[in-house]
């Protein structure tokens, strides 16, 4: 008898073949009609597998984003612009005090313990504690709906005016409102940084 033969008519055979019509099989084997099989191999319809397979069912799945409430950003856009309007009318009522004779008897000083500019003061970091509060239980409640968080998080200490359109595009929101938003929210930082350079620009021009 031949050692090398392809096809053994159910005998026991060793060596590399490519079919065994059901016999066990030793080597290297591409298809083995629903055996056990052992090595590295695309698919095995459904048999268990050893070594690297490719694709497996349950094997990832991928995470499921519930609905998130948008509340808290609500309360946000509000609190936002309205933080900036108080600081700039409270820094306002500041400089309007300091003239060059209120500077050098230091009466200026009066403004700070007046009435409205307390009330004012404290409204601020009452807005600023709000904002606080609103953005750490808006950012918790995106995470728990399986949303990643960082760039959230970033633009919230860092940069805020784009916080709401980060927000947006996290979690597939139309974008038009948010991106005017945010336009208009930036300008009115910018404004309110252009008045407190004027007013100090005004001051030093009437003290010289």
């Amino acid at each position: 008898m031949d050692e090398n033969q392809n096809m053994n008519n159910g005998q026991q055979t060793y060596g590399d073949q490519q079919y065994n019509g059901g016999q066990q099989t030793y080597g290297n084997q591409q298809y083995n009609n629903g055996q056990q099989t052992y090595g590295d191999q695309q698919y095995n319809g459904g048999q268990q597998t050893y070594g690297n397979p490719q694709y497996s069912q349950n094997n990832w799945t991928p995470q499921e984003h519930g609905p998130v409430s948008d509340i808290f950003c609500y309360l946000l856009l509000i609190v936002m612009p309205l933080r900036e309007i108080i600081s700039m009318v409270a820094t306002s009522s500041v400089f309007q005090a300091m003239t060059y004779d209120s500077i050098m008897d230091g009466s200026y000083m009066n403004v700070m313990y007046n009435g409205s500019y307390v009330i004012f003061s404290l409204l601020n970091y009452a807005l600023l504690a709000a904002f606080i509060i609103f953005v750490v239980i808006d950012i918790v409640k995106i995470n728990k709906q399986n949303y990643k968080i960082l760039g959230l998080i970033l633009f919230a200490i860092f940069l805020k005016p784009g916080y709401y359109v980060w927000r947006a595009h996290l979690l597939k929101r139309k974008m038009a409102f948010p991106i005017v938003y945010t336009v208009l929210y930036a300008l009115l930082i910018m404004a309110e940084i252009g008045f407190v350079m004027m007013q100090a620009f005004s001051l030093v021009m009437n003290v010289m």
